[in-house]
């Protein structure tokens, strides 16, 4: 399977390919004597940046990690509650957060 990237030559075919250290590129064409010779690097160097948002979001996930926004203690003693069938569902309150939620949204 054969990748395209913009503005890069084409690869070989797929009959051509070899080892890497065998392949022939304009930079590295080698004569016949010249095995060991070292090719100079272009002066070209990449950079990569990332958003500003991208960073935003990266800390964030971070701090979320790090911070318990988990009561443990409160979820131990509904367990015990459901575990013992002394907890009990309050259908009223449930309804009014439900339609805060919905106003939320809406």
């Amino acid at each position: 399977m054969a990748i395209d990237f913009p503005g890069m030559s084409p690869a070989p075919a797929a009959g051509n390919r070899g080892k890497v250290s065998e392949q022939q590129t304009p930079g590295n064409a080698q004569t016949p004597g010249s095995a060991n010779m070292q090719t100079s690097k272009p002066d070209i160097s990449d950079t990569v940046r990332i958003s500003d948002t991208a960073q935003a979001l990266q800390r964030s996930v971070g701090k979320q990690d790090s911070s318990a926004d988990v009561d443990t203690d409160r979820v131990a003693q509904i367990k015990a509650a459901i575990d013992s069938g002394s907890y009990k569902i309050d259908n009223e309150r449930v309804a009014e957060r439900m339609l805060q939620f919905d106003k939320l949204l809406g």
